[in-house]
């Protein structure tokens, strides 16, 4: 009787014992999130929510640690591990996929065109005034279209009896009514680039030819970027 007695008690003082243990801080799974979370600044731009998830859910998990809620808190570190990793995962997903765009939009990116290159200086109209040249579907100056014309100001001002007539021409690619309305574009576009470099509107008239008149006829690259042009005629 006495042995059961004593054997009780032991089971009872083991029991407050056990009880009364505090319990402990699960401190892996605090490395494991405090890991994760330590370097998910430059991921609040590319992955706003998941970041701000990330860190609301650590906050959460501190909070429940100071409180010695360690049951609840190892669950929240867990959610906020996990968080974190989802914000880095969706920033590098970002990234490959904007490398990947980058990439295809260099090789989709055509070599340069004669688009404003003057051919050889030709001399279609008045003797120093030179061709100028565009690109595809385009009736844009570029830089260098720009310096022939700034040369054939020069021209027209020291000649200054001198009348033009600018031409607009295209490739055969469009329709009739299309490239009439292009080649004309191209020569308003000419026109207005003289005028705003000092030439006297009233000596420059416009026309376009569109298609009609190719300075080479041929049905290639080559021969469209000459096609595609503005040329420069005296006027009596």
């Amino acid at each position: 009787m006495r042995s059961e007695h004593t054997l009780i008690v032991g089971f009872l003082v083991a029991a407050l014992f056990l009880a009364g243990c505090p319990k402990r801080a699960p401190q892996p799974e605090i490395d494991a999130a405090e890991t994760a979370m330590a370097d998910i600044e430059n991921t609040k731009d590319c992955a706003p929510e998941t970041y701000l998830a990330a860190k609301t859910m650590m906050d959460k998990a501190r909070a429940l640690l100071k409180e010695e809620r360690y049951d609840e808190a190892k669950t929240a570190l867990l959610a906020a591990k996990r968080l974190a990793e989802k914000a880095r995962q969706e920033c590098d997903k970002k990234r490959r996929e904007e490398e990947e765009r980058k990439k295809k939009l260099a090789a989709a990116k055509p070599e340069p065109t004669p688009a404003a290159k003057t051919i050889d200086k030709q001399e279609t109209g008045p003797a120093g005034m030179v061709t100028v040249y565009f690109g595809f579907n385009d009736s844009n100056l570029s830089d260098e279209t720009r310096r022939a014309l700034s040369d054939n100001a020069d021209y027209l001002r020291i000649h200054s009896s001198v009348r033009v007539q600018v031409e607009g021409h295209c490739d055969e690619r469009g329709s009739t009514e299309y490239n009439l309305a292009l080649g004309e574009r191209r020569a308003m576009t000419t026109r207005k680039y003289l005028v705003k470099l000092g030439v006297d509107p009233g000596r420059i008239e416009i026309i376009s030819y569109g298609q009609e008149r190719p300075a080479n006829p041929a049905s290639n690259e080559e021969a469209w970027a000459q096609n595609r042009r503005a040329e420069f005629r005296a006027l009596e």
